[in-house]
């Protein structure tokens, strides 16, 4: 049965409530580059060793899987499509704070229409509506699901880990504006600190999955400021 593990990015600027503009490109903070060493420190002590390290395309889980990757030198690396759900393009041209953007974001999820894209500025990288983010994590879960690799450490994002998570849980059949808002709850309840290893296991069944969450590697960092 395939381990996999599923890794937030270290603590960002943006989530430390810094002024930032393109989410691909933002980067940690101190306390973001110590959760990764301890990341790294968790993965030897503990012998999970991965057969494959996987990032996303943003910065901040390059960063966050560099110490993993010097420990683990002779592990294969890769870039898998596993970057955060990314809807509001139109923020990306110009700096703002998590605050700043909050209306934004309440007002996304309250109109819950699954197919809507916000139209990107020139320049930025597109959005992508909530049914077109909840079908690539379908896809990244098929490939899981069929792998012959023991285990995969994979550095992702808090509502990509959540949605992982959620397809397991939820008696979700099909994309509307209620599975949205289902998804927004489970989310909300479901909180992934910056650093946590979610283990997702691979028990018997098609979509059987077992998960436990790790943060005993943060305990001895500064406290970690949620999105």
């Amino acid at each position: 049965m395939p381990t996999i593990l599923l890794i937030r990015h270290g603590e960002s600027l943006s989530n430390a409530r810094k002024p930032t503009s393109c989410p691909k490109f933002v980067e940690l903070t101190e306390n973001g580059k110590k959760q990764a060493e301890a990341i790294a420190q968790h993965l030897q002590e503990a012998q999970l060793i991965p057969d494959l390290i996987v990032t996303s395309s943003y910065f901040r889980t390059k960063l966050t899987a560099e110490p993993t990757g010097l420990v683990f030198p002779s592990t294969p690396k890769n870039e898998w499509p596993v970057h955060e759900f990314t809807y509001l393009s139109s923020w990306h041209d110009h700096i703002s704070t998590i605050e700043e953007r909050q209306p934004a974001v309440e007002a996304y999820w309250e109109l819950a229409d699954p197919e809507y894209v916000d139209d990107p500025k020139p320049g930025s990288p597109e959005s992508e509506s909530f049914k077109q983010f909840i079908k690539r994590v379908l896809q990244v879960r098929e490939y899981l699901q069929n792998t012959e690799l023991n285990s995969i450490a994979i550095f992702s994002h808090e509502q990509f880990i959540t949605a992982f998570r959620w397809l397991s849980e939820s008696d979700f059949l099909q994309i509307t504006s209620e599975s949205m808002q289902e998804f927004r709850t489970f989310l909300k309840a479901n909180p992934v600190p910056n650093g946590a290893i979610v283990q997702a296991q691979r028990c018997r069944g098609y979509d059987n999955w077992r998960y436990k969450m790790i943060t005993s590697h943060l305990e001895n960092l500064q406290p970690v400021i949620a999105e």
